[in-house]
């Protein structure tokens, strides 16, 4: 039962998280119909502690997840989407997240 509890908990994050993303994303770009090609992607975290890329990308995960609600991707699968990520370390006041989509 406690593994139970640990994953919905998991899943609550998540989907807090999701959500965030997608009100930042919709703030800055309009619906659209989603593409017929491969649309690829770079994703710069400037953070204060750098994460082990694993991590990176896993707590990156509601960003391609937004984009596809948007219409900015037609799926998150590999046919459809491809992202390199990176990570800078930077002072605290300065942390943001710069996506780059390279062919929307």
């Amino acid at each position: 039962m406690w593994n139970n509890k640990r994953g919905m908990m998991g899943s609550l994050i998540y989907k807090r998280e999701r959500d965030v993303w997608y009100y930042l994303l919709r703030a800055v770009l309009r619906k659209k119909v989603a593409p017929e090609h491969l649309v690829r992607a770079r994703i710069i975290s400037f953070r204060s502690q750098l994460l082990d890329f694993g991590n990176l990308v896993g707590g990156a995960k509601a960003i391609p997840d937004g984009l596809k609600i948007l219409g900015y991707l037609k799926d998150d699968s590999p046919k459809w989407f491809h992202c390199d990520y990176e990570q800078r370390k930077c002072p605290r006041a300065s942390v943001c997240t710069i996506i780059h989509l390279i062919n929307p």
